[in-house]
């Protein structure tokens, strides 16, 4: 059965691959760029997204096929979001400029539709500052590449209604995301707050000389990364005894990094102009290193995860293949 229209406004890095999750649900999409080059590009993105998919097994070639049909590029906005239940922005990361998209799209869409920003640093109450209907509007924060990552961040902001949240956590739902709700509208929302209280630390570390960046990320992929995909921190801390991580954390706490600004080291590596892989060197030389190697196992070890996931919930629900 056909799901309703939604429109994804975006096509750079996250745009492409939330079309593809929302498509391969039923959804007719709308993808909509500033230009037609930038929307040639999310389509080709879109392609090499189910072409992915398809190749691994991820999804069946038809209905891959299906999906792409659904799918449609448009540089007119209002032609775009005209008949979509849920419109999703992934534009840029800047405050005035969403609030300018925002206000415009209050003017082209219904009285029921529903405007999630994929915004993963901004407040969705600061974005929503001014509208007409501030209660429709939430943040659902999709990871990278979204048609990979099960996690989406639902942001509920300080007028947001209880009925917009309800309905975006039931189209990801049904789109086989892992949508959590994040209950007050603080900065980095959930996923990136516990993302960045850990890469602290991992900086903080190097910078100490406590341990290479290299032993640093070796330590992660191998020690309690191995097992958080199927332990989280507070299952984790179950299993061990709460009496036990106290007492470890009576001496541990006090020596972690506690700074209310970033690490030094990592300022400094900005200030030299060393960003990592866009300008060739970071915490690791990468001209020594292949960045498209590296992320092509990034997405087939993604891959083979999405598969065991999706594997696991068909047994347990007694559905077939994905979509």
């Amino acid at each position: 059965m056909t799901q309703p229209a939604l429109a994804v406004l975006g096509t750079g890095m996250m745009g492409p691959g939330m079309a593809v999750t929302f498509a391969l649900a039923d959804h007719p999409v709308a993808l909509w760029g500033r230009t037609d080059a930038s929307v040639q590009r999310g389509l080709a993105a879109v392609d090499a997204a189910l072409a992915l998919l398809a190749g691994a097994e991820v999804v069946a070639r038809p209905a891959a096929d299906a999906a792409r049909a659904r799918i449609r590029g448009e540089t007119d906005l209002a032609a775009a979001v005209r008949d979509a239940a849920v419109v999703f922005e992934s534009i840029a990361e800047d405050l005035e400029v969403k609030r300018a998209l925002y206000a415009r799209l209050e003017t082209l869409v219904g009285a029921s539709t529903i405007l999630a920003s994929n915004t993963s640093a901004l407040r969705i109450t600061a974005i929503a500052a001014g509208l007409q209907r501030p209660e429709r509007v939430v943040t659902a924060h999709f990871w990278n590449p979204p048609h990979l990552m099960p996690l989406v961040d639902v942001v509920r902001g300080e007028r947001t209604s209880q009925a917009t949240v309800d309905t975006v956590r039931a189209l990801l739902l049904r789109a086989r995301k892992k949508p959590v709700l994040v209950q007050k509208d603080v900065p980095g929302q959930l996923g990136n707050r516990l993302q960045h209280a850990l890469n602290r630390e991992a900086f903080y570390i190097v910078q100490q000389g406590i341990a290479s960046a290299e032993d640093v990320d070796t330590a992660i992929k191998y020690g309690p990364g191995f097992r958080w995909p199927i332990l989280g921190p507070n299952e984790a801390a179950d299993v061990a005894g709460l009496d036990l991580v106290l007492a470890v954390q009576a001496y541990t706490v006090p020596a972690l990094c506690s700074g209310e600004e970033s690490v030094a080291l990592l300022r400094g590596l900005v200030a030299r102009g060393e960003l990592g892989v866009k300008s060739g060197r970071g915490f690791y030389d990468w001209s020594r290193r292949d960045p498209a190697a590296v992320k092509a196992a990034r997405d087939r070890f993604l891959v083979q995860r999405l598969k065991d996931l999706l594997a696991a919930e068909s047994a347990a629900t007694g559905e077939g293949e994905h979509p």
